[in-house]
């Protein structure tokens, strides 16, 4: 499952929490879990953008990523590190 979620947010982008979940076929709080997992093994890098979601969005290059519903200002960035594990084993998913 977790290189799952790395290879949706590799090959299509980035994803909403809720769109990923539903992609992989678990709740949101277990993909919380995962993704914590992920930045703590150096897959995926996470940013506070310390902005102001309403007025900042139009101009944010991260603006399609950023989950603006929790207004947490947290981004998500995948490494070096992360797209190497992602296309382990051709890509495919397992």
């Amino acid at each position: 499952m977790i290189k799952r979620v790395l290879q949706l947010i590799v090959s299509e982008g980035i994803l909403d929490k809720n769109q990923i979940a539903r992609r992989v076929g678990m709740q949101v709080e277990t993909l919380d879990d995962i993704i914590r997992l992920l930045v703590e093994r150096g897959f995926l890098r996470m940013e506070m953008n310390g902005c102001d979601v309403e007025s900042a969005c139009s101009g944010c290059h991260s603006s399609a990523g950023c989950d603006t519903e929790s207004k947490t200002g947290q981004a998500f960035y995948i490494t070096d590190r992360g797209k190497a594990y992602a296309s382990t084993n051709g890509g495919r998913s397992k």
